[in-house]
């Protein structure tokens, strides 16, 4: 019987990020099932079979550093994943780093990682600066005079500074002036009072980023507003995942935002692995049986377990080096979109699309390409 290669993962599966990695578990678990069903992995020619190792990293930097260091020496995993959200994905990458290996970034969309040197992350998402560099232009599509901007944005972690920066300075070429910048403590905000704040600016875009609970917070303020009226578009980071509606209701309905996968532009005849209808089918099984439900969390780490698969068989070993040049020359589809990397391993082949909540469920909006609807404007 050939070698068993051990994939290992830090997932949180408690915490802020509970249900996100929960998520992620249940794609990677999918991913796994897939290349077993198949006979196993290509390793140079010999087919293996794949094992799955994880840990409840707790949404925590130091338990995650932890898991990682833990799946490395103590397991001695083969493929390593990282666990969800930019912060935990950089303690990941600290610790990965320290032993020479690489870490399948599915989770982190964050840059602090690339400012600190690391070249060991090979990452799936696209960049948190471009999440929501279409949102201006979105509005003005809508509104040809759009050009007051409101940025809200917790005043911690390098995530929001990104996301509020890509979108700021795609505003800022297209002639908007950002009328109000309004950073908040994560701790003793009152929304109800920055929601009165922006809507006193009568802005054509508010573009809002936290971590989720802030975005849930933010967005039910501002959905609450007697003059809602006065804001053209808001684009919050959270609009996309499942808990948004079903905390906020019917109030979600108007609010954008960015997202990395949804099945509508899931691409039909990949290059590498199942095609669209066939992932989603995994998908759903793998959500069943995890009693979570679909999204992008989950969508990425299965399409970050078919792009190691494919680089390992590219490569022809599981040897640190030979993946990472593999993975920085390789351009090729899966399911979830093209994956194609520059040498610090961050995603450049793919773009995020934006989101807006209608009538109870998401539509595609931007880019125009995949469009599913128009945009109902103003909020």
């Amino acid at each position: 019987m050939a070698a068993t290669v051990k994939a290992g993962i830090s997932a949180s599966l408690t915490g802020q990020f509970a249900t996100q990695g929960r998520q992620a578990l249940a794609g990677l678990s999918a991913w796994v099932d897939y290349v077993n069903g198949k006979g196993g992995l290509n390793v140079g020619g010999e087919t293996c079979p794949v094992s799955l190792v994880s840990y409840d990293d707790g949404s925590t930097a130091d338990t995650a550093r932890q898991a990682i260091e833990r799946l490395i020496t103590g397991d001695k995993v083969d493929l390593l994943f990282g666990p969800y959200s930019a912060g935990l994905t950089t303690a990941a990458a600290e610790v990965a780093e320290s032993h020479g290996r690489v870490v399948w970034n599915h989770g982190g969309a964050g840059d602090a990682h690339y400012a600190r040197g690391f070249r060991n992350v090979i990452s799936i998402l696209t960049p948190a600066d471009q999440y929501l560099v279409g949102a201006p232009a979105l509005v003005r599509q809508a509104n040809p005079e759009a050009n007051r901007l409101v940025i809200l944005r917790i005043d911690t972690g390098a995530f929001a500074r990104l996301v509020a920066r890509g979108a700021e300075t795609a505003a800022h070429e297209m002639g908007f002036t950002t009328v109000l910048d309004l950073r908040y403590r994560p701790t003793q905000v009152n929304f109800t009072e920055i929601a009165r704040h922006v809507a006193e600016q009568q802005p054509d875009l508010v573009v809002t980023v936290g971590r989720i609970r802030h975005d849930i917070g933010t967005a039910r303020a501002l959905a609450r507003l007697p003059n809602r009226s006065n804001i053209g578009l808001a684009a919050v980071i959270a609009t996309p995942i499942a808990g948004f509606e079903e905390l906020l209701g019917e109030a979600a309905d108007g609010f954008v935002g960015p997202s990395q996968w949804e099945p509508a532009f899931s691409i039909p005849t990949p290059d590498v692995g199942p095609d669209a209808a066939q992932a989603l089918r995994m998908l759903n099984d793998a959500a069943v049986a995890s009693e979570v439900p679909i999204d992008y969390a989950m969508a990425q780490a299965m399409a970050a377990g078919l792009v190691a698969e494919r680089c390992v068989a590219l490569a022809g070993n599981l040897d640190e080096d030979a993946l990472m040049r593999e993975a920085v020359s390789a351009d090729f589809t899966t399911f979830y979109g093209r994956f194609r990397i520059d040498e610090s391993g961050r995603q450049i082949g793919r773009s995020v699309a934006l989101i807006q909540r209608q009538n109870g469920r998401k539509v595609v909006v931007w880019p125009p390409e995949l469009a599913e609807g128009d945009l109902h404007y103003p909020f």
